[in-house]
């Protein structure tokens, strides 16, 4: 019988920011896990989802919806700080000087087509900074886009979860690495980066199932703090995200790949659940994400705007929504 492998459950260097916190969790199996009910799904239930009904099937067939899309290179000139949204959970992001860069997808992956283009060519995203990764799956850790994005910006430092430094050292990266686990804080100049839990999974091959954690990312500046609630299911974690923190600017959470949402629900979240989810964070502006970009589940790509704009009033967004072109810049 196969020895259990043995995975690194915080980052000594870091510190942990939450009380009577000691390290991450592991499963029965030694594997990570989260704060409570697992996120993945075995083959039985993948065959239940793809064999099943499919009640958008036609709707999604017929179907012409494209984001709109700023196609320029003038927001890469801006020093101001700001955020543009690049497509599904990649941003770039201008806080205190600095250039931060998140889960850059700049292509289609794995057989999936963009169905927005890039606002840029991505050999110009240069001045890069810090490059955010929160997991990783292939939709937010993409070989090709990692290679040039690092390849253009050789001094730029990777902040990102347990075990996934092991990943990007494969793809012959030599950009400084550093890991965290979850409630850890990295320091960048003037800015305090906490990696922060999140309610998902990691999987690269059949093979490595949660070897490498997952997890969101707080960005505190000066004037701002900028929370990034990457990929994760509902759960209690974003009211703790507010408790922690106190005011935070802005927040940016997926709103997409929620159907069937028997399958969906313990990984992504719903418009609905996002919604809930800024409103327990306490945060001033909602900027959605995860949204029109991959075709990575049953809804239509259109749905998620709808029903956003519709629940910002039924369902009171307690704060300002903005839904933002892919290429145009939100200052701050």
């Amino acid at each position: 019988m196969c020895a259990k492998k043995k995975f690194v459950t915080t980052n000594p260097k870091l510190p942990i920011i939450k009380d009577n916190w000691l390290q991450n969790p592991l499963d029965e199996r030694g594997l990570y896990c989260n704060l409570n009910e697992k996120s993945e799904r075995g083959l039985k239930e993948v065959l239940q989802w793809q064999l099943g009904k499919k009640p958008h099937r036609l709707e999604k067939k017929v179907e012409q919806f494209c984001h709109t899309v700023n196609f320029n290179s003038h927001f890469l000139q801006n020093k101001s700080d700001g955020v543009v949204w690049l497509g599904h959970a990649s941003f770039l992001l201008h806080i205190d000087g600095i250039r931060i860069v998140i889960d850059p997808i700049f292509w289609g992956i794995s057989g999936l087509k963009r169905k927005t283009a890039m606002p840029c060519h991505p050999s110009e995203i240069k001045d890069v900074d810090v490059i955010l990764l929160s997991h990783n799956h292939r939709d937010h850790a993409d070989e090709k886009s990692m290679k040039l994005l690092c390849a253009t910006n050789p001094t730029a430092l990777i902040l990102t979860g347990l075990q996934i430094g092991n990943l990007l050292r494969q793809w012959k990266i030599q950009n400084v690495i550093e890991e965290a686990g979850w409630y850890q804080q990295y320091s960048f100049r003037k800015l305090n980066i906490a990696y922060l839990p999140a309610k998902h999974w990691s999987r690269r091959f059949l093979w490595d199932l949660n070897e490498m954690l997952w997890g969101s990312f707080i960005i505190q500046g000066k004037n701002q703090s900028i929370y990034f609630g990457a990929d994760s299911g509902y759960d209690a974690h974003f009211k703790e995200v507010g408790s922690l923190f106190g005011t935070i600017d802005i927040g940016i959470l997926g709103c997409g790949a929620y159907k069937p949402e028997w399958f969906m629900s313990t990984s992504h979240k719903n418009p609905a659940e996002a919604v809930k989810a800024f409103n327990d964070t306490g945060a001033k502006v909602f900027i959605p994400m995860h949204i029109g970009t991959f075709d990575l589940s049953d809804e239509p790509l259109s749905e998620p705007f709808r029903l956003l704009k519709n629940y910002e009033e039924e369902l009171k967004i307690n704060g300002e929504l903005k839904i933002l072109d892919i290429g145009t810049t939100l200052f701050y």
